[in-house]
């Protein structure tokens, strides 16, 4: 029988927010994963898997994301005799670009940290919950993991040693998520990787350097047109995975042109986002949604907020 058991949940995410790559993320309201799990002394780690995209998630216990972050919590606590049993509900689309691996990942190590008594500081459960992105896309990155745990903007100042800093989200603003129906490769998060430059001009560095000043100053000032700046401005990675999305610049021109502070592809893609005028999210959405529709995608949109809650026990 379980020696225990506890259920958290986890929010979907957006990572980079632009320029920020691997090193900015933000939480969202909703969707949110939710997590049950017991310990038990014998048998073998096992997860049940229901929801959102649950169909392509039927990998063996020890490849899942919730598992293996888990697993690293009883690994860095000195408890590597106890088993894992969990019950996944996905709330976050898997292969969107909204940090679905990171938020099973965040979920995972922060409950099985909980049913320890909280053995791990906090860092030291992100530490955990990156090793459920590398086993989910091959990369122990932190953008999308760290706002699922923490909540708010998460800025990462180092990953040797890790330091990561909360800010809070910037008020009367609100962000539209276009989700295009769009055939997606097997390992889309890889493949959004690979495309990538191995190599940037200095030019195309400092206009880099210039958006990322404007998304951090934007945040930190609480002005929501620099960081929209920001957030459009991203001269690297944009151009490499827009190639991805079809319609990816009209969507992003309608965006602009229906008055959102900035519009860029959300984490991996295929979903775009825009930081809007909380006022103005629905007039922005339907402009983004009919930019896909004329480029022969068909999208449906949602509006949602930054919050402030990461991973929490219900």
């Amino acid at each position: 029988m379980p020696l225990d058991e506890i259920t958290v949940s986890a929010p979907a995410t957006i990572a980079n927010l632009g320029p920020g790559y691997d090193i900015i993320g933000m939480a969202l309201d909703r969707p949110r994963d939710i997590l049950r799990v017991a310990l038990q002394r014998g048998g073998m780690d096992t997860i049940e898997v229901k929801g959102h995209g649950s169909e392509a998630l039927t990998i063996p216990a020890e490849r899942n994301a919730c598992v293996v972050a888990g697993r690293a919590v009883l690994e860095r606590a000195g408890a590597e005799g106890y088993r894992l049993k969990m019950w996944l509900d996905k709330g976050v689309p898997p292969r969107m670009g909204m940090g679905s691996s990171g938020a099973s990942s965040a979920a995972g190590a922060f409950a099985v940290n909980a049913l320890l008594g909280y053995p791990l500081d906090q860092m030291q459960v992100l530490r955990c919950a990156m090793e459920g992105e590398r086993a989910s896309c091959g990369s122990a990155h932190a953008d999308n993991v760290a706002p699922a745990l923490i909540g708010g903007i998460t800025a990462i100042t180092g990953y040797e040693p890790l330091n990561v800093i909360k800010l809070p989200p910037v008020e009367g603003t609100a962000v539209v998520e276009v989700n295009p129906r769009i055939e997606l490769a097997e390992e889309k998060t890889k493949l959004a990787r690979e495309v990538l430059p191995s190599s940037v001009p200095l030019g195309k560095v400092v206009g880099q350097m210039e958006a990322f000043a404007s998304l951090l100053l934007g945040i930190v000032q609480k002005d929501a047109a620099l960081m929209g700046r920001g957030i459009s401005g991203d001269v690297i990675i944009e151009p490499a995975r827009a190639k991805l999305i079809k319609g990816f610049n009209d969507v992003k021109r309608a965006a602009i042109q229906e008055g959102a502070h900035g519009a860029t592809i959300s984490g991996a893609g295929p979903t775009v986002f825009a930081l809007t005028p909380s006022e103005m999210a629905d007039v922005v959405g339907k402009a983004m949604v009919k930019a896909f529709s004329a480029n022969s995608v068909k999208s449906t949109y949602a509006v949602y907020q930054c919050s402030q809650e990461g991973t929490k026990i219900v």
